[in-house]
């Protein structure tokens, strides 16, 4: 547990002890809860005793909510990659590194996807497995992360790196929003924040249009539908980088752990909301997403400027370790899932199905983290470092390196 004094830290700071230089341990923390509730949702969609349609036990309503986790992810990658652009915006000197941003996403986010894809591939011809195999004309798809605008490849392979298609659309337009906000004005966050409620708002237009229509599938697994997530996250990184121009104390124990609850508690009621079927059912396509949304975004922003137990519980090292890994278990654990029960390995008890596909996605998180990601997002780093050298030498101007906590 942490110490006392560490408790009363910001949460921001508690990366400087940590064995992972240049990460928050209570964001991390929060990572590791969000990959952990998908492994929960997946387990529980691929049993072989759940009945296909709508759900009428409360198990089953409980169960899925858990892939609110999904929700909690885009959330954070708003907060962690716009806080660079909102800072460069509120102080209006420097833009953003876009070079430097791009290739600390390519190093976090390819490499280990590339590794995923062809390892599931692998194991399917291995053991026989066809019915996941995409097309193989439209298998270049998956290397550019477009698997999700075609029929053919839209859930084949990994049925979760749909949810990294979205994301790669939203590292390629969030340079485009960045430069908006910047040519907003300096130290204009009222500007920023209705740009970032006008993609909210288009984002909750689009899910209305596209609720029943024939491009249903692909509408509902594209940017725009999900972009009302990313932009709360985004809206709370303004809002923390704010606070920090105007030199703000971090938040108080008792507000920060009132922060933490209400944030909870939104996630709850959104979850419990979108179950509810006949509570105000024509406001779900368009606000599904954005009440635990708004959830989330309270715990990240409980956690990034609040001290206090209520914070420092996120910090718990294992949970934060998780985090760490996160991204491995969130690629391997429905392959894992899919082998398992080709196999007939995993029990049949779902708490201990849980439990082994979770233990067994840990392991192959740890692998991902420690022979692919680690060594990869270094290098990286070095070779931005190298080249941030070379422009200062040569007397370049050099802009504001993009602030990626996810790295």
């Amino acid at each position: 547990m942490p110490s006392a004094a560490a408790a009363k830290r910001p949460a921001g700071k508690a990366s400087q002890g940590s064995a992972h230089p240049g990460r928050s341990a209570g964001l991390d923390g929060l990572r590791g809860l969000a990959a952990l509730s998908v492994v929960v949702f997946h387990v529980w969609l691929y049993g072989p005793d759940r009945v296909r349609g709508v759900r009428s036990e409360l198990f089953d309503h409980v169960a899925f909510n858990f892939h609110l986790g999904l929700i909690c992810f885009f959330v954070l990658s708003g907060f962690l990659l716009y806080r660079g652009f909102a800072k460069a915006a509120l102080v209006g000197s420097k833009r953003v590194d876009v070079h430097d941003y791009a290739v600390r996403r390519v190093a976090r986010i390819v490499p280990a996807y590339y590794v995923n894809i062809l390892g599931c591939l692998a194991l399917y011809a291995l053991l026989g497995i066809t019915v996941l195999n995409p097309p193989w004309q439209e298998f270049p798809l998956f290397l550019v992360f477009a698997q999700n605008y075609s029929m053919g490849t839209l859930m084949k392979i990994n049925a979760v790196t749909w949810t990294l298609s979205v994301e790669v659309a939203f590292y390629i337009a969030l340079p485009l929003i960045g430069w908006v906000a910047f040519k907003l004005g300096r130290a204009r966050p009222a500007r920023q924040l209705a740009l970032l409620l006008m993609l909210l708002g288009l984002s909750m237009l689009w899910n209305d249009i596209f609720r029943d229509t024939k491009m249903h599938e692909i509408a509902k697994k594209s940017l725009p539908s999900y972009l009302g997530c990313f932009a709360v996250g985004m809206i709370a990184a303004l809002w923390f980088e704010n606070r920090r121009r105007l030199g703000r104390p971090p938040l108080r124990p008792r507000v920060s752990g009132l922060v933490v609850l209400a944030g909870a508690a939104v996630v709850v009621l959104g979850g419990w909301w979108k179950e509810s079927w006949s509570v105000l059912s024509d406001l779900h396509a368009p606000l599904g997403n954005i009440v635990p949304s708004v959830g989330f975004a309270l715990l990240v922003a409980a956690v990034a400027a609040g001290t206090g137990k209520a914070v420092a519980v996120f910090s718990v090292k294992p949970l934060a370790n998780v985090g760490v890994v996160s991204y491995g278990i969130y690629l391997w654990h429905v392959p894992l899932i899919v082998v398992g029960t080709e196999l007939g390995v995993l029990p049949e008890n779902f708490g201990l199905r849980v439990a082994t596909v979770a233990v067994a996605a840990i392991g192959f998180g740890f692998a991902s983290w420690r022979l692919v990601e680690e060594p990869l997002i270094e290098r990286a780093a070095r070779f931005l470092a190298a080249r941030r050298g070379n422009t200062a030498n040569t007397g370049g101007s050099q802009a504001v390196p993009a602030s990626d906590g996810a790295l």
